[in-house]
């Protein structure tokens, strides 16, 4: 009886802590210029919109042209949700790779890149809006798809360790109590 006790808070407790985990996923839901897109005017900033808070410090993000010189001009701002940097004047045509760090409010991380490509046309044409807080054009799937496990390591990563380690040891003391009570 103490044994399926004890099999039973220990499987409760995982439960309970994939789902804290899963809460606690930080997703990017939005990039402007949207991932693969073919600009005809210069952007002047790039936008991640994300579907939480990020904190203030430890988020980056860094814009390269084609030959991987950085054209953002390291302008960063966080506004709640979203993470803005400025765009220098382009020189280039191709592909242009985003690549962001960024640290939720929560403390859990999120990395990973987006490209949209500049064509000729766009060095002829500035960009004739240039708004302080654009509007995201498209909702994107996640980059990084977050499943219960890897929100549960990600769980684990921030803190979650020791609720683990507090589980683990109330199932071995639970298993030996059982095996007293057997003799």
């Amino acid at each position: 009886m103490l044994r399926r006790a004890g099999v039973i808070a220990s499987v409760s407790a995982l439960l309970f802590m994939l789902g804290i985990g899963s809460a606690q996923a930080l997703t990017l839901v939005a990039v402007t210029p949207s991932a693969g897109a073919v600009l005809t005017h210069s952007p002047t900033q790039v936008v991640l919109t994300f579907d939480s808070a990020l904190g203030e410090q430890g988020n980056s993000v860094t814009v390269t042209d084609p030959n991987g010189k950085r054209i953002d001009d390291g302008s960063l701002e966080v506004n709640g949700s979203k993470a803005l940097v400025g765009i220098t004047t382009l020189t280039s045509t191709g592909v242009m790779t985003v690549e962001y760090q960024v640290v939720g409010a929560d403390g859990v991380s999120l990395s990973g890149t987006s490209n949209f490509q500049v064509s000729a046309a766009a060095l002829a044409t500035p960009s004739a809006t240039a708004s302080a807080v654009p509007t995201p054009v498209d909702t994107l799937p996640p980059l990084e798809t977050s499943t219960a496990t890897d929100s549960f390591w990600s769980n684990l990563k921030s803190g979650g360790s020791g609720i683990l380690l507090g589980v683990l040891l109330l199932t071995v003391l639970l298993s030996r109590l059982a095996r007293r009570k057997r003799r």
